[in-house]
């Protein structure tokens, strides 16, 4: 009975954290925001390959993420090089609408498919994106989609 409720319990878990995006249709993409995206994952990438740290440039992004980046982005760079190796961006995978922000402050999930030097596991990068004048709000690079929650 114990392995029953957990399960259960892992299962609604699972099922309900899907449930917070909806798959936007190919023909529905916005294409403006699934470029801004991947520009902004190439010029991260390129960022720390080149070790600099510098702002961002030439792109809107949410208060909170660009001091996230500006006190982080240096550590993450250097992390990723010694656990991940090389990140290749491969192409574009699906994009996403978070349904509970439908009727608030709407945002996107562009997902990449991805391959890292030296972990195989990590599949996709994965950025937000405001609807509002597409302002950014997080990167993060998963082993599976990043449904549950925003980073």
């Amino acid at each position: 009975m114990k392995n029953f409720l957990f399960i259960s319990l892992f299962l609604s878990s699972f099922l309900n954290a899907q449930s917070y995006y909806k798959k936007i249709s190919e023909k529905n993409i916005n294409t403006e925001r699934q470029t801004i995206a991947k520009n902004f994952i190439l010029d991260f990438l390129k960022k720390c390959e080149d070790k600099n740290y510098s702002k961002f440039e030439n792109y809107n992004i949410a208060k909170k993420f660009e001091m996230f980046l500006d006190e982080k982005l240096e550590s993450i760079c250097k992390k990723n090089d010694e656990e991940l190796g090389k990140i290749e961006l491969l192409d574009f995978d699906s994009a996403h609408l978070n349904k509970y922000s439908i009727n608030k402050d709407p945002y996107e999930l562009f997902v990449f498919n991805a391959k890292t030097e030296k972990n195989p596991d990590l599949k996709y990068l994965s950025v937000w994106i405001y609807q509002d004048r597409n302002y950014l709000s997080g990167l993060v690079i998963t082993k599976e989609k990043p449904f549950k929650s925003k980073k």
